[in-house]
């Protein structure tokens, strides 16, 4: 059962990323930028983004799925915010490599660590669940489990703008 979980994310992962890359056509070049300017507006230019448009999508998502995945009535939000976020990845991900040519940004900073991302708020919907024999339990939230997601989110984003120093120049 525990396995059938994971192939379910697995395919939102793959299915949310091609709809993200078909999306991008279906759009023009202005409506692309006005959908990345309110997604993550440091794919507008290849210059060091400032550190406020490093946090303010870092810190938008946990607050999102950790307000949706502990609330007692309103769970199932969460996994739907988690797609809506891969599907902005695969969108970005094009126009990345469409606008700017940039291998090199693409590989190094931004789909590493924007899908390392999604697999965190995944484990943060997850873990702001109790589990009581298979079914989660609503209300009830194991916050040390959250807070270990917490950390892991916190590290990965530290180690995002030390690349990010690095890679923009």
């Amino acid at each position: 059962m525990r396995k059938m979980i994971y192939v379910q994310y697995a395919t939102m992962i793959v299915l949310c990323f091609i709809s993200g890359v078909a999306c991008y056509q279906l759009f023009d070049i202005q409506q692309v930028t006005q959908i990345i300017e309110w997604g993550d507006r440091r794919l507008l230019s290849v210059d060091k983004p400032n550190f406020i448009w490093s946090t303010v999508p870092f810190i938008a998502a946990i607050m999102i799925v950790l307000l949706f995945s502990t609330h007692k009535y309103l769970t199932m939000i969460a996994p739907i915010f988690i797609a809506i976020k891969v599907t902005f990845l695969g969108f970005s991900s094009v126009f990345l490599l469409v606008q700017h040519h940039s291998i090199k940004l693409y590989a190094f900073w931004w789909f590493p660590f924007q899908f390392v991302y999604c697999l965190l708020l995944i484990a943060l919907y997850k873990s702001g669940q109790k589990s009581n024999f298979g079914r989660p339990m609503r209300g009830v939230v194991p916050w040390k489990q959250v807070a270990v997601v917490l950390v892991a989110m916190v590290i990965v984003f530290a180690l995002e703008n030390f690349v990010i120093s690095y890679v923009f120049k």
